[in-house]
């Protein structure tokens, strides 16, 4: 199974998108054809991340400070969805069952459908991301994995220690 660190940053649901543009149009696909191969990426993608720390969900006005001293008081982590906007999951207390709870709810997204590509993605926790990069690979067993940084604007409201798992499916 191919794997790539990547470097820099990236929106990886955009990246599968133009990499699936791209290898339609190597292909000789018409322009129709290329935008199509686009969009159905983007109808199969699958998309969760965990935050570490309230404090920038805070700091950006997104929770307030009773929940965020709260939250972190109990060592709440919350799952959120990107799916065109963000979007609340649920809200798990410690990392480790956070990130074993975000697994099963992408297996459950998932459905069984093969993976074609996923990766895993990381504000400033690289060692982390590589261990959930493994349990990506043993659950999920996708054709392709990759390894990036967040984007500056999810890392801006997210903060360091957020883990996501982004994949597209067949």
């Amino acid at each position: 199974m191919p794997a790539c660190e990547v470097g820099g940053t990236l929106h990886l649901g955009q990246w599968f998108q133009a990499m699936a543009a791209a290898e339609a149009a190597l292909a000789g696909a018409s322009v129709e054809e290329v935008v199509d191969a686009a969009l159905r990426v983007r109808e199969k993608l699958h998309i969760l991340f965990m935050v570490d720390t309230l404090e920038f969900l805070h700091r950006g006005g997104r929770i307030g400070g009773g929940k965020r001293f709260l939250g972190t008081a109990l060592q709440i982590k919350p799952l959120l969805s990107l799916d065109g906007q963000i979007d609340a999951v649920e809200s798990v207390r410690t990392k480790k069952k956070a990130l074993a709870r975000m697994l099963e709810i992408m297996e459950e997204r998932v459905g069984g459908a093969p993976v074609v590509r996923a990766a895993v993605v990381h504000a400033n926790a690289l060692e982390e991301c590589l261990a959930l990069k493994e349990e990506v690979v043993a659950r999920l067993k996708p054709g392709e994995i990759y390894v990036a940084e967040v984007s500056p604007v999810i890392g801006t409201h997210t903060g360091p220690g957020t883990l996501g798992v982004c994949v597209y499916t067949r």
